[in-house]
């Protein structure tokens, strides 16, 4: 199972704030750094979106019932 992270700029290009929540987020979601990140960006190159594929790891449900 996976978890896809997706941030979207608020106005026109996105922000080095913007693009660190989405980092931040990222981590936040189990992120390890070596997963590759996909982009939209505008006519001018600025950056609308980001997004993230996380691969999430199943927990291991017989150690939850001890």
């Amino acid at each position: 199972m996976a978890k896809k992270v997706e941030h979207e700029a608020v106005d026109n290009g996105m922000t080095l704030d913007e693009l660190s929540a989405f980092v931040a987020d990222a981590y936040a979601s189990g992120a390890k750094g070596g997963e590759k990140v996909s982009a939209a960006v505008t006519f001018r190159a600025r950056l609308r979106s980001v997004k993230v594929i996380v691969p999430v790891e199943a927990e291991d449900r017989s150690a939850s019932a001890e």
